[in-house]
């Protein structure tokens, strides 16, 4: 069994030195946010309302997992 190791997008010094706004903007730029926000954005005319930012809550779930905040 072969063992697959991905490469990290930055290093973990580089991260700390970095500013929160520099970080945030540097890993969200990295992902591609197209694909996602497809998936998740509203098809039909029931449910959750249209007015909703939903490229805000993709971002705001990254921030969240990054700054290890639980809820």
């Amino acid at each position: 069994m072969t063992i697959i190791r991905q490469t990290s997008l930055f290093g973990i010094q580089e991260l700390y030195d970095m500013e929160p706004t520099q970080k945030y903007e540097a890993i969200i730029s990295a992902i591609n946010l197209d694909k996602i926000y497809y998936k998740i954005t509203k098809k039909s005319r029931k449910g959750a309302p249209e007015e909703l930012n939903y490229a805000a809550m993709i971002i705001s779930t990254f921030v969240r997992y990054v700054e290890r905040i639980p809820t």
